[in-house]
């Protein structure tokens, strides 16, 4: 990706995300803590954390995957993996069984009760999302998920 600026701006506009890099790269933490934190809020009424959903809807759009495979979807570290997928094994939202297709690999996949837990945290996810990105107009949204993507080094759609 090419950088839009060669050198950090000085003085007043140090800190004016529209002219550099940093400021813009911190606003776009700032924003991203704020979701989560919106989010773990909501969800800790339902005994969830935002890490745990996103394993869970990992899973139900999926299907059964390795915890390789989750950890390469949703770009988490290996041992937060692990404990994540533990939690939601004792609270029998997700289990590992043996993969089909390699005996010595193991594949997670929701459970009955981990399917209605889902579709019940969806219920209180919905409103906080629309909280938190309802006010954009659809051309906005558009151009905010095309930029976030570039970001993240996903393909264009």
């Amino acid at each position: 990706m090419e950088a839009v600026h060669d050198k950090p701006p000085e003085g007043p506009a140090a800190a004016d995300p529209t002219t550099d890099d940093t400021a813009l790269g911190t606003l776009l933490a700032a924003a991203s803590q704020r979701c989560r934190q919106a989010f773990n809020s909501g969800l800790r009424a339902a005994g969830m954390e935002s890490r745990h959903f996103a394993v869970l809807r990992g899973l139900a759009q999926h299907g059964p995957a390795s915890q390789r495979e989750l950890i390469e979807l949703l770009d988490v570290d290996k041992s937060a993996m692990v404990r994540i997928i533990d939690e939601l094994e004792r609270q029998g939202l997700a289990e590992r069984r043996r993969a089909v297709h390699d005996r010595r690999a193991y594949a997670v996949r929701l459970t009955a009760e981990g399917e209605q837990r889902l579709a019940a945290v969806q219920e209180i996810a919905v409103p906080i999302g629309r909280e938190l990105f309802g006010w954009l107009a659809p051309r906005d949204r558009e151009r905010l998920v095309t930029t976030l993507r570039k970001l993240a080094g996903e393909p264009a759609r």
